[in-house]
Formats: C-alpha cells, sequence, structure tokens
C-alpha cells in the first residue's frame, strides 16, 4: 500500500475562499503535477468507498495498541476509578475514527459535508487487581465541511481546507467528567512526500458552574500542528500542540510500515499535557506498540497499489450471484486505503426512551442521581481481514470489533455519564457457501472466539467469554443466520455473571427481509428452560447516500451486560450507516 494522504488541512478564510480554484494542468514529474495525482487518488478511493455498502471511510487513523507504557501515569484520578486498587503503568490503547458524507458539492462543485466521529480508550487490561476497567475513554463527533483547493506557494500545494464544530467529553460523572466544544479551520499543505498541517481552534465558552476544565487551553493551547512524511508505505508524523505563554506542551510520534494487506505495524511515542481528557493539566511520557488499519495520510504517492474495484449498480437475482458480489464489495472495501469494512450494523439512535429503566447501579454511575429513561444509544462495529484463502480458495480471517454505547446524555444532574458500554473484540474465520436444501441456500458460515466486557470495576464488572459458530441460509429476499455458542467457563472468583446464560441462552437467532433497500430484522435469544428471553426488532430505510433512518424496539432481557438479568422496554429512533445484511437482493441501489 503506501502513503496516503488524508485528513489534516487548515488555515484562513482566505484559502477557503480559494478553494474553489481549478486545478492547472502542470506536468507529471514536477511536484505540482504529482500532487495532482495524487489527489485523484484520493478522490477516486473516497467515491469508492462512498459507493460501496460493505465500507464506511476512515477519517483519522485505527489503531490497536495491546501494550503501552505509561511512566507518569495518573494515579490521582484514578482513585475514582477503583479505590482499592493502584493504577498500571501498562495498559491497552486503540482509536476508531470514521466519516459519512451528508451532503456534497455545496458552494459550486466544491465543498463536502461530513459527520465525523473518532473514539480515543485507555484500558488497564492487565490491572486485575482493578477488575481491569478502562481508565479513559475520548468520545468526539464532529461536523465539517471540505473544500479541495490547489493553491501552491514556495512549491507547497494547498490541497485540501477544512471548517468544523466539534464535541470531545470522556462521559463520566464528577469528579471525572471532562468536555468542552471547539470551532475550528485546518488545512494541509503537500510538497512530494512532505505534508503539514495547522489547525487553529476557538474554544465555545461555558458557563462557570458547568465548566470541567477551565484552564484546559493553558496546556494544549489554540492550535494543533502536523508534519508528516510517507513513502513506499513508511510513514512518520509528528503532531504538536501547547501554550507558549505557559510553558505546556504535548508532543507526539507516530510511525507505520506496511505488514499484510492493510494491516500496518505501528510506534508511539507521547510526551508532554493533553494526551487525554482525563490528563489534560498532567504530564504524560508513554510508549505503545502495535498495529494500525490505516495510514494517517492515505492518498499520497504508492497507494493506488490496491485499485478501487467497480460497485454494480444492478441488484444480484441468485444466491450465487449474491455471494458473488458480496464478496467483491468485500474485496473493494478491504483494498481501499481509505475505507474500513463493516462488521455488524453502525447506528446512532440520539433518543431512545426505556419504559423500564435498571436503577440498581446508577447510583454508582451517575453521582448518587437517577436513571433517566430517555438517553441515547449507538454502535460502532467493523472488521479488519487478517489472512485470505486459508483453506485452497476459501476461508478469510478476520479481526472483528464490535462497540454498543447507552449514553445518559440528557441527564445533566448526572453530568451525563455513559451508563454502560459493551466492549466486543472477536477473532473468526468466514468460510462462503453455495449448498442449497429446500430452496434455501447456505451462504456463508463463521466459526469464531469472542470477549465481551463493559470495561467497569467491581461492583459493576462484567465479561464472558464464548467460542461460536454462525451460518447464514437466504431464499430470495429473505435470510436467517443461527448462532449457537459455547461459554469458557471462569474460576467463582472471577466470574462477574456467573447465570448469564440463564437469561441470554447457548444461541441467538435472526431473521431478515430486504427490498429496495428497506431492512427488517428481528433478533432473538433466551432460555427456554427459565423462561428469560430477549427480542430486538430493527427496521432501516435509505435517506440519503449510505445515510438510513432507522428504528429499533428491545423487549426482554440480556440488551447489555449490566442489564443481563434485567427486562428492559425500549424504543429508539435515528440513523444507521450501512444495512445489516447487505448484499442481499433488493438493496443494492447504487
Amino acid at each position: 500500500m503506501a502513503s496516503y494522504i488524508r485528513s489534516a488541512a487548515v488555515s484562513s478564510l482566505g484559502l477557503l475562499a480559494a478553494s474553489g480554484a481549478t486545478w492547472a494542468q502542470p506536468a507529471a514529474d514536477t511536484p505540482e503535477g504529482q500532487v495532482k495525482q495524487e489527489v485523484e487518488v484520493r478522490r477516486a478511493l473516497e467515491s469508492d468507498a462512498e459507493k460501496n455498502p460493505l465500507a464506511i471511510m476512515v477519517h483519522r487513523r485505527n489503531y490497536l495498541l495491546p501494550w503501552t507504557y505509561n511512566t507518569h501515569p495518573n494515579a490521582d484520578s484514578f482513585r475514582y476509578i477503583n479505590s482499592d486498587a493502584g493504577i498500571d503503568r501498562n495498559e491497552v490503547e486503540f482509536q476508531l475514527s470514521f466519516k459519512i458524507k451528508l451532503l456534497d458539492n455545496m458552494l459550486y462543485h466544491n465543498g463536502d459535508l461530513y459527520f465525523g466521529y473518532t473514539q480515543r480508550s485507555w484500558w488497564q487490561a492487565y490491572n486485575n487487581d482493578a477488575s481491569s476497567p478502562f481508565r479513559e475513554t475520548n468520545y468526539e463527533p464532529e461536523i465539517f465541511a471540505n473544500f479541495e483547493n490547489s493553491l501552491t506557494l514556495f512549491g507547497w500545494t494547498n490541497t485540501l481546507n477544512r471548517v468544523g464544530a466539534v464535541h470531545q467529553s470522556n462521559g463520566r460523572s464528577d469528579p471525572l467528567s471532562r468536555s468542552w466544544n471547539r470551532l475550528y479551520a485546518e488545512s494541509i499543505f503537500q510538497r512530494g512526500s512532505w505534508w503539514f498541517s495547522v489547525k487553529p481552534f476557538w474554544r465555545v465558552p461555558e458557563s462557570a458552574d458547568e465548566d470541567d476544565n477551565p484552564d484546559i487551553e493553558n496546556y494544549v493551547g489554540y492550535a494543533d500542528v502536523m508534519l508528516g512524511y510517507a513513502k513506499n508505505g513508511q510513514e512518520v508524523t509528528w503532531s504538536l500542540k501547547g501554550n507558549p505563554s505557559k510553558g505546556h506542551y504535548g508532543n507526539q510520534i507516530d510511525y507505520s510500515f506496511p505488514l499484510y494487506d492493510k494491516l500496518r505495524g505501528f510506534l508511539t511515542y507521547y510526551n508532554g499535557y493533553g494526551e487525554s481528557l482525563i490528563d489534560y493539566d498532567h504530564y504524560t511520557r508513554r510508549v505503545g506498540l502495535g498495529v494500525s488499519f490505516n495510514a494517517f495520510s492515505a492518498g499520497l504517492p504508492q497507494a493506488t497499489d490496491h485499485a478501487p474495484l467497480p460497485v454494480h449498480a444492478s441488484s444480484p437475482a441468485t444466491p450465487d450471484e449474491t455471494t458473488r458480489l458480496r464478496s467483491e464489495f468485500q474485496r473493494s472495501a478491504n483494498d481501499n486505503p481509505l475505507a474500513i469494512s463493516v462488521y455488524k450494523r453502525n447506528y446512532l439512535l440520539p433518543l431512545t426512551y426505556n419504559f423500564r429503566p435498571n436503577q440498581k447501579y446508577f447510583r454508582n454511575i451517575g453521582d448518587g442521581e437517577e436513571v433517566d429513561n430517555t438517553e441515547a444509544k449507538f454502535q460502532l462495529s467493523f472488521k479488519v481481514k487478517v489472512l485470505d484463502n486459508i483453506f485452497e480458495d476459501n476461508g478469510d480471517l478476520y479481526f472483528g470489533y464490535t462497540q454498543q454505547s447507552w449514553w445518559q446524555a440528557y441527564n445533566d444532574d448526572a453530568s451525563s455519564p455513559f451508563r454502560e458500554t459493551n466492549y466486543e473484540p472477536e477473532v473468526f474465520a468466514s468460510f462462503d457457501n453455495n449448498w442449497t436444501l429446500f430452496g434455501w441456500t447456505n451462504t456463508l458460515n463463521r466459526v469464531g472466539f469472542a470477549h465481551q466486557s463493559n470495561g467497569r470495576s467491581a461492583p459493576l464488572s462484567r465479561s464472558w467469554n464464548r467460542v461460536y459458530f454462525s451460518t447464514t441460509l437466504q431464499r430470495g429476499n429473505w435470510w436467517v443466520s443461527v448462532e449457537p455458542h459455547w461459554r469458557i467457563p471462569e474460576d467463582d472468583g472471577h466470574d462477574d455473571n456467573p447465570d448469564l446464560e440463564h437469561y441470554i441462552g447457548h444461541a441467538e437467532t435472526m431473521i431478515g427481509y430486504t427490498n429496495s433497500g428497506y431492512e427488517v430484522t428481528w433478533t432473538a435469544k433466551g432460555n427456554p428452560n427459565t423462561g428469560k428471553y430477549g427480542n430486538q426488532v430493527d427496521y432501516s430505510f435509505p435517506l440519503y447516500g449510505k445515510l438510513r433512518g432507522f428504528v429499533q424496539a428491545y423487549e426482554g432481557y440480556g440488551e447489555s451486560l449490566i442489564d443481563y438479568d434485567h427486562y428492559s422496554r425500549r424504543i429508539g429512533l435515528g440513523v444507521s450507516f450501512n444495512a445489516y445484511q447487505a448484499g442481499m437482493p433488493g438493496y443494492i441501489e447504487h
């Protein structure tokens, strides 16, 4: 794969006004001609990702660091997370980042409007004494407009400008609550394999009684600067922020290199203030080792190793054509450096109402306040291919990740905390098939291992591990998926939920129908021996591009880990960013 251009940008209203400029026609062997070609590559890759129902465009870098070491951990804040155990210097860190196009060509064939989301988490995975909680998660949704440009100065070309509004918070109650809002302008400049970006921002003022971090700009300043170099797949970036008048700075150096397909080795080093919201005024020195799933600056030279595959407009008529089309979409998503493959449904429900909320544990989360019936809910779900064709010409090995979050966004009395988040990494092998029985075709089978936990300390800690087999059958516009599982036993001293299967059973079944872009699914789980069940009905329909209207209803046990033994009744309304079973007949309309 190679070097890439993606993110960043920055600067002034003058540059933004110039964004409507058209490209001159420089020679291909000049720096300006090279930049022009690179921009065209980025356009083609983003267009391919936008049209592919099995892909979502990346925004910033997506990565997983299974090991990081912090020489200066913030022990003071950790006492509020677990007062009985000390903080561990070793922890896991990961980041998820994607964007969805909302509108295009807003100003004279330029200016695309996006919704972006970035989430960065620090997990005390090796701190068994504290029940391995998530120490900090920063949630960062944003709305921004991209403007392409061609202004060249001293050999540097301003290729992209961006203006946006961003909210960032850590989803905690007092005294750990941190959040802020800001407006920014961003520009990126490129010359050959070098690029730099400048991102000045203005913080939106808050009232004194609602501001959890009034002095944050004393540590992070008023702008972010990034310098990058990318060539032959190798990439180095240096990020800088800080306040010169206060003498506070934060520096991050990242290095990534190709491993297999889009999987990249990743090394990172952070030194200074502002690594996370909880640590904005705490000096950190951290080194980390792991993998990234995309280069930060995708689109720079050599990014065309994997040419975009065509996305067909017609719907498949037979199961064989369905399998072929789904495989083609999947291959295109895997090969595109500006895309990440979807796994399950990705959605945002800004409004849900729970008629039977679980009050039992919320006082531990919400600083003694009552839980609100109304909350937001969202799910993120991606997968990355690790190996392909492990059995002759079939069998692809994937790493998958799904996260569901329930956010008390409207509960100001409790500082709007995240009531529950379920993290579910898994490894699975996927096998295409075409066996037919009684008119139903077995199109897909999977076997895998999954871990699920809520990242809390006791008494809120919940987790389990399972091995599963999943099979999907299709007939026309209908499909059925059955997924039996076997829970891996734990010793009594570490099992937070020993009776979990009394409520969710030993299998999950899903029935779906899709036609002309509309989709309905019913998911059922439960244990007939105990009479406990959970049912979920989802309905989605096209809105604009890949943005889909989404309605969800849940009734029963097992909606989340903290509620596995609690009866819930919830209705929610929002949007999804992909259909659950993209590639089925009648769905593809691009």
